[in-house]
């Protein structure tokens, strides 16, 4: 329960009641606020109601303000939206960008005066000392901010570092004592000024007492008392922990519906924002419905873990940026001020240097010296010119083989976009067309019966293959990786035949299988599959009405060769030898199948990959015949 509680420590200054409303009035009145130093308060008010309901615009209050603080040297503005970017990147979660925040608003804040930010700061950069596992230095920061908080008389923000200390020191049996007394205060504190927020986490540091003491109904009672306050006044953010905790405690009483309280929760961050902190709870359900075969929802929420982690990505990096961009711009003014400084004294040691009769000689060994640092000046420059000149050519030997990965990933991308639209246009083009003659009532309920059949069948057959590639997508997300394996050839060539069904029917084409039994192939499963099915398409699609299509299969010099034999018209011979390279557009234009140049393409890449040959001849009595080889299993 702790790891919940915890991520509360992070955030939430006290605030008014009525925060909705709060937030309206304030977001009204931007407009019409005409001074900038009360502006830029608006704007931090913002970011700190927002970071409970709706993490993104608290991101974005706290980053204008930080910026127009800045602009009008406003020290204070500037050190409460630091504080407020610290929250906010705490919760993305990107903690060590969060503490860097957090520094910096510290120093800015002691500069300013502003002692109730201070006192804030030291309690946030406590908490992330806990939380990297520096139990000392965490109670020296919250020691520093409860003096304060005491000192200033600030008692709603002294009863949130009263309850954060209680959730780092409560399961140290050396401090629980006194973490529970601090608990106690917190209590009271919270109940007199009735801030909603503050309540809300004291609750959840109630309901873990109670479940410490194994009190578990009272825990659970509690907690809905959070969910409940929370749902209905848009707290997301702690709605999402109180479902969490629920869960928890559900699932360890063994109760059946513990998994709605999760799924809730995961929901509340979702709109809130705060999704990136439930990557473990995301994935966790993916893996239970994955176990239960419930594909739709195991999609959801592997779809939820991949933007996940994409936002962690992105957060990391414009965030890193944004820091930079920020101390640049300190470092900038600093430089400034120095010229400035420089100049001032270099201006007063010329009037001095003139009161003087020594001038000349002064300026004769001015020279001297210049020529000397000039001299050893030109000589550092060689140095280091060559120096840099061996960096440079490192860094372009290390920029140049990180092109070559980037290229080989984008051709690996291309290739994959290619592979899933061409397994998938026939078949949504075939629903499409069926659903729009259902949609239009120009059939009889009998063939509208037969057609909905079929549009089952068809979706079934492309989730299927959409889930194989998917499979095999996750195994190649760094590239082409060639992972052979062994297979019974007639297995998987049922397997796409069954998936070509309906096209089959449609043409009443009939599809022979000579395949010995029990020949097995080594390869890539999800690459040979793709293979069938393409080489499969086209023969359907060049196919005459009632025709026949045959797949045999030979042993030949440790090799399995599979031939695709159609009666269609044939290739035409002036685009046969490039068929299965880039040269093949004119092949493209004369036999009508879209997408059939690059499918053949990733294809031939594949057999290469798997150490056999592809290729396709026309038969003597009319027809072509694709076929490949790939090495042979002896069983």
């Amino acid at each position: 329960m702790l790891l919940h509680m915890c991520w509360l420590l992070f955030v939430f200054p006290t605030v008014l009641q009525g925060q909705h409303r709060e937030i309206g009035r304030i977001k009204s009145q931007l407009p019409h606020i005409s001074d900038s130093v009360t502006y830029v308060d608006a704007l931090n008010r913002l970011a700190a109601l927002y970071q409970a309901c709706q993490l993104d615009s608290c991101g974005r209050y706290a980053s204008l303000a930080r910026d127009m603080a800045i602009r009008i040297e406003y020290p204070s503005g500037k050190a409460r939206a630091l504080r407020n970017l610290g929250n906010y990147y705490a919760l993305r979660p990107h903690r060590y960008l969060s503490y860097l925040f957090y520094n910096d608003a510290l120093e800015e804040s002691r500069k300013a005066g502003d002692s109730v930010n201070v006192s804030q700061v030291l309690m946030n950069i406590g908490i992330y000392h806990y939380f990297t596992g520096k139990l000392a230095s965490a109670n020296e920061y919250m020691a520093q901010s409860l003096k304060l908080t005491r000192e200033l008389k600030e008692d709603s923000l002294h009863a949130l570092g009263l309850g954060n200390f209680y959730a780092i020191n409560y399961t140290d049996s050396s401090t629980k004592a006194a973490a529970n007394r601090a608990l106690d205060e917190a209590i009271v504190l919270a109940e007199r000024y009735r801030d909603t927020r503050e309540l809300l986490y004291i609750w959840l540091l109630q309901a873990n007492v109670h479940n410490e003491e194994k009190r578990y109904e009272a825990a659970k009672a509690k907690v809905r008392q959070v969910i409940d306050t929370a749902m209905a006044d848009g707290f997301d953010y702690y709605a999402m922990r109180g479902l969490l905790e629920m869960w928890e405690y559900k699932s360890y009483l063994h109760e059946p519906d513990s998994l709605v309280y999760l799924q809730d929760a995961v929901a509340h961050a979702v709109t809130g924002g705060y999704i990136g902190l439930l990557l473990p709870q995301v994935t966790q359900l993916y893996d239970y419905f994955q176990q239960h075969k419930d594909t739709l929802q195991a999609a959801r929420y592997s779809r939820i873990a991949l933007n996940i982690m994409q936002q962690q990505q992105d957060d990391m990096q414009q965030g890193e940026m944004d820091y930079i961009a920020y101390s640049l711009q300190d470092q900038t003014l600093d430089s400034l001020k120095m010229q400035s400084d420089q100049q001032q004294a270099a201006l007063q040691k010329t009037r001095l240097a003139q009161r003087y009769w020594q001038y000349l000689a002064i300026f004769v060994v001015a020279i001297i010296v210049l020529l000397a640092v000039l001299t050893w000046f030109l000589i550092r420059s060689y140095r280091s010119s060559r120096l840099r000149s061996q960096r440079l050519a490192r860094v372009k030997t290390e920029i140049a083989a990180a092109n070559e990965v980037l290229k080989k990933n984008d051709d690996f991308k291309n290739k994959l976009i290619s592979l899933i639209a061409h397994d998938f246009r026939t078949p949504l083009y075939n629903i499409i067309d069926i659903t729009g003659f259902v949609n239009e009532d120009i059939l009889t309920p009998e063939d509208a019966a037969g057609m909905v059949m079929e549009v089952e069948q068809t979706a079934t057959a492309t989730l299927t293959v959409f889930e194989e590639i998917l499979s095999w997508m996750r195994t190649q997300l760094s590239g082409f990786v060639y992972r052979p394996h062994s297979f019974v050839l007639t297995d998987m060539l049922e397997m796409s035949a069954r998936n070509v069904q309906h096209l089959l029917r449609e043409k009443h084409i009939r599809l022979e299988l000579h395949i010995p039994e029990g020949l097995m192939v080594q390869g890539d499963f999800e690459m040979l599959q793709f293979i069938h099915r393409n080489f499969l398409h086209n023969a359907i699609k060049f196919s005459p009405e009632n025709g026949v299509i045959t797949i045999t299969a030979i042993r030949k010099n440790g090799y399995v060769e599979v031939f695709f034999r159609d009666q269609g018209p044939g290739v035409d011979p002036a685009v046969l030898p490039g068929l299965f390279t880039y040269d093949s557009e004119n092949y493209a234009r004369k036999r009508t199948g879209k997408g059939a140049g690059l499918a053949l393409i990733i294809c031939r890449d594949f057999i290469d990959k798997m150490n056999g040959e592809a290729g396709a001849v026309n038969n003597e009595d009319g027809g072509s015949t694709f076929f490949y080889k790939v090495p042979e299993i002896n069983i």
